[in-house]
């Protein structure tokens, strides 16, 4: 005889995850007072196979750009909760780790197009996947630039420096050049010059240059010192 499904007393059954691979019958009893009872049970069903996932094709939202974060929207999948797992690709190439519903471009994604995929999954649910369609090719970030500013007296024999403010997402490669009424000074490349007598009368201007991996390389030039003294 079938295990009795507790609660289960209605002309309808909708079969349920405890169900998968059984069959299932229902017995029916007459009753009529005066006569006696009689129960006579169904033939058995086919074997329970697991149900359909209602599902979404996931979709993309955000600048693919380096840097930029970009959000999967799952869509409405069903019925009831279901559970779901994420994982981007990078042109079709899994990326390692990248399996939450946001990912943020990194210089590798640079000039590729990226998918995320969604799996749904539920108990006695067949597992389902849908696949996102491909972002635009991702672009060079954009970086977070300073203006630079230059302290020290503008005086011969006198060392100024260059702040370069802040850069970011560090870190930030930053290189500097000197300038001398607005021509470059040969070898004058780092952080802090040194006033000479070529100087007397001229003001000094400072260049930084940032740069990292994936994103596009910026210049900041700072205002004019003085005019050199002696």
């Amino acid at each position: 005889a079938g295990v009795l499904i507790v609660g289960a007393t209605a002309a309808t059954y909708t079969p349920t995850a405890s169900d998968v691979a059984a069959t299932l019958s229902v017995k029916v009893t007459g009753s009529k007072s005066g006569y006696s009872t009689v129960s006579k049970t169904s033939a058995p069903t086919t074997a329970v196979a697991k149900g359909s996932l209602t599902r979404s094709t996931p979709t993309v939202t955000g600048t693919p750009m380096v840097g930029s974060g970009l959000t999967a929207a799952p869509g409405t999948w069903g019925p009831g909760a279901v559970t779901l797992r994420y994982q981007w690709y990078r042109s079709g190439a899994i990326i390692i780790g990248a399996n939450a519903a946001t990912y943020t471009p990194v210089a590798e994604d640079l000039g590729a197009m990226l998918t995320v995929k969604a799996t749904g999954s539920k108990t006695g649910f067949t597992t389902f996947s849908r696949t996102s369609v491909p972002t635009a090719a991702v672009v060079r970030g954009s970086l977070v630039r300073a203006t630079p500013t230059v302290s020290g007296t503008a005086k011969v024999g006198s060392t100024l420096t260059a702040s370069s403010g802040v850069w970011g997402p560090a870190p930030v490669t930053l290189r500097y050049q000197w300038y001398r009424a607005g021509v470059t000074i040969t070898g004058a490349n780092a952080a802090t010059y040194k006033a000479t007598t070529t100087d007397v009368a001229k003001t000094l201007t400072v260049k930084v240059t940032g740069s990292k991996p994936g994103y596009t390389a910026f210049s900041r030039t700072s205002v004019p010192t003085a005019a050199v003294a002696k």
